[in-house]
């Protein structure tokens, strides 16, 4: 097996067929096809299902083309090594991750730390298991996701079907928000059940929607009406302009804000009957983390 070969492999993937990218690599598609057929030869199987049109990645093919990716990767960092200057070398780090104040000033802490350097910082807001696949797929080099105490078996058997390693930060539990302008932000002894009276809004980019909206919470928590918006702006607005509440996850060992909006203080409000929520950090078990995610964990974790 040559390491261009892998190459040959991954352009192959990306392209879907073997004569486009043959045409990207500048190789005649027999030469491409012959030494991806050696190479199926020397590993055992097959990378590539042929079609009449394109190709297809069998299961072990898919298998094959995470780890050449992760090669790849690994030469570039190599090669790297060699630069004039540490300066002149590229920083690289990606971050797949729920909605986390808490976690977006860090990364951005750690972005600060290389001002001087060339950096590509990558950060990608996504539900939970948009997050486990970004990892699975080594999108991302590092994963961020909370999740549900009472649900905890589950997810276990998750990550062990998806090869991934959670490690937990912190917890929190989820709390009902209002911001300074509501009616109720200075009243004394605020439960809950004071804000019942106003609506409800939520986002439907809200991974703890299905969590509090089953039946047996949405019976306890009976807010007159409630509102479904389709991202944090307009969650925003819809707080202002009609004295909605929210709920967030507030962290034990963090301040917490919504992340989206700097012209508001907020007030939380205590809900004993939702479960508490562990907050972590995934990555693939066979997978090692890079210096960089090895800092950023550092950090989210002290």
């Amino acid at each position: 097996m040559k390491l261009e070969q892998i190459v040959y492999a991954l352009e192959i993937a990306r392209c879907g067929s073997i004569s486009k990218a043959a045409k990207n690599l500048l190789l005649t598609q027999p030469n491409l096809s012959s030494s991806i057929k050696n190479l199926e030869d020397d590993i055992g199987f097959k990378i590539f299902q042929r079609l009449p049109r394109g190709v297809s990645v069998t299961t072990k093919g898919t298998q094959f083309l995470e780890y050449a990716e992760s090669i790849c990767k690994d030469v570039e960092n190599i090669n790297a090594i060699g630069s004039n200057s540490n300066s002149l070398t590229p920083i690289n780090f990606s971050l797949s991750t729920q909605s986390f104040s808490y976690i977006m000033d860090n990364f951005l802490a750690l972005h600060s730390n290389y001002n001087n350097n060339i950096t590509n910082f990558k950060i990608k807001h996504s539900h939970y298991f948009e997050v486990l696949d970004d990892v699975v797929r080594k999108q991302a080099d590092i994963g961020i996701i909370s999740i549900s105490n009472e649900h905890m078996d589950l997810w276990n058997k998750l990550f062990k079907s998806k090869n991934i390693e959670f490690n937990p930060i912190t917890s929190g539990k989820l709390h009902g928000y209002i911001l300074d302008s509501h009616p109720l932000f200075n009243k004394e002894n605020l439960v809950i059940e004071d804000l019942f009276e106003y609506p409800l809004v939520t986002c439907n980019h809200d991974d703890y929607n299905a969590l509090y909206s089953n039946d047996f919470y949405k019976n306890k928590l009976s807010f007159k009406n409630n509102i479904l918006v389709s991202d944090y702006g307009a969650l925003i607005y819809t707080m202002e302009s009609v004295n909605a509440a929210t709920i967030i996850l507030k962290l034990e060992n963090s301040y917490t804000k919504l992340y989206f909006d700097s012209s508001h203080k907020g007030r939380y409000v205590n809900i004993d009957i939702l479960p508490k929520i562990t907050l972590g950090w995934i990555k693939l078990i066979d997978s090692p983390i890079s210096s960089i995610a090895s800092e950023f964990i550092d950090l989210i974790t002290k």
